[in-house]
C-alpha cells in the first residue's frame, strides 16, 4: 500500500513539472510577426512599439512557463501573437500613410510641370 501511494505521488509529482508544448506554428507567427514589425520601423512608431516590446516580453514568457509545464503557456504566446501581429499592423499603416504622402507630392509635382 505504502509502495503504491508513493509510486503515484511520484508520477503526480513528475507530470506536475512536464513541460508544455506551445504550438511551433504559433511560436513561429509570432516571431515572423515581430521581424516584420522591427523591418517596418515599429520602434519608431510609439504605439507599435509598445506593442512590439509586449509581444517579445510575453514570447519569453511563454517559453518560461512552458518549460515549468503551466498552461497558461499558451495562452500567454497567443497574447504574444496577437501583440505582435498589432505592431506589424501600426508599423505598415504609418508607412502607407508616409507612400500616400509622398505619391501626393508626387501627383503635385508632375501637375505643377504641366501636363503635355
Amino acid at each position: 500500500m505504502t509502495r503504491t501511494l508513493i509510486a503515484s505521488l511520484t508520477a503526480l509529482a513528475l507530470s506536475g513539472c512536464a513541460a508544455i508544448q506551445i504550438p511551433p506554428e504559433r511560436l513561429e507567427r509570432a516571431q515572423a510577426s515581430i521581424r516584420g514589425a522591427e523591418e517596418l520601423g515599429a520602434s519608431t512608431v510609439p504605439e507599435a512599439k509598445l506593442h512590439l516590446q509586449y509581444a517579445k516580453d510575453q514570447t519569453e514568457t511563454a517559453k518560461r512557463l512552458a518549460d515549468s509545464g503551466d498552461e497558461r503557456a499558451v495562452l500567454v504566446m497567443a497574447r504574444a501573437e496577437s501583440d505582435a501581429e498589432l505592431a506589424l499592423v501600426l508599423a505598415r499603416e504609418v508607412q502607407t500613410h508616409r507612400d500616400a504622402m509622398q505619391a501626393a507630392e508626387d501627383l503635385k509635382a508632375v501637375q505643377s510641370r504641366g501636363a503635355p
